[in-house]
């Protein structure tokens, strides 16, 4: 009998580099920033289930790309997807790729959209604080202050979107944390668990793989 699980596990499987202080990336800088420390100090293989989730991320992607180029929905067009994106600091360097760029037909407005595959899009209120921030740096990079995070579900493919508008003063947090983590990171300072005092936040304690050092750390 062929066993299509470990098929697939082989067909997704991406040997763990350790990331390399001084390159980062936007969907990284709205997790706690502790724990994006701890990924570049003490770098961990990424599990395997994670790595389906990602995969499942990917495909979700696709699909979303082949919706917007169709001709049967002639109201938009694709202008480009997986754009890449970077800024060039001094010490660091900080790059992603957008997942897609459209253009409204009726008035030429352009807009990114963030696309995020859900287990369940009816539990999704509002926008992740993580997705928000990703999504700000592209607007920031891009020169587009439109933006779209799309919410689709991985079991029926309904879909939940919010509109994001361009605020300066958020993208200029943004650009700062990634500063900070540089700081830290090059200091070799560990910085403050976020995620375990800030109340919007704090479930991502309970989902972190560094939780049981982080409480070390803590004392």
């Amino acid at each position: 009998m062929i066993d299509f699980d470990e098929m697939i596990d082989n067909y997704i499987y991406r040997e763990s580099r350790p990331p390399e202080i001084g390159r980062y990336w936007p969907s990284m800088i709205g997790a706690c920033i502790r724990k994006v420390w701890y990924t570049y100090k003490h770098p961990k293989q990424i599990d395997p289930e994670l790595q389906k989730i990602f995969e499942m991320g990917n495909i979700m992607h696709n699909f979303v790309v082949e919706v917007l180029k169709s001709e049967k929905n002639p109201h938009v067009t694709l202008v480009d997807y997986e754009r890449p994106l970077k800024i060039e600091k001094k010490d660091y360097t900080i790059s992603g790729r957008v997942d897609d760029i459209i253009m409204l037909k009726r008035d030429g407005k352009l807009i990114l959209i963030e696309v995020k595959s859900h287990k369940n899009v009816d539990f999704v209120k509002e926008p992740a604080r993580s997705h928000k921030m990703q999504l700000m740096f592209y607007m920031h990079v891009s020169g587009i202050h439109n933006g779209i995070l799309l919410y689709i579900d991985k079991n029926n493919m309904k879909t939940k979107s919010f509109e994001i508008n361009y605020k300066k003063e958020e993208a200029e947090k943004v650009l700062k944390r990634f500063y900070l983590l540089d700081k830290y990171l090059k200091n070799d300072e560990l910085p403050v668990a976020e995620a375990k005092y800030e109340k919007d936040i704090m479930w991502m304690c309970k989902f972190c793989e560094y939780k049981d050092k982080c409480k070390k750390d803590e004392k």
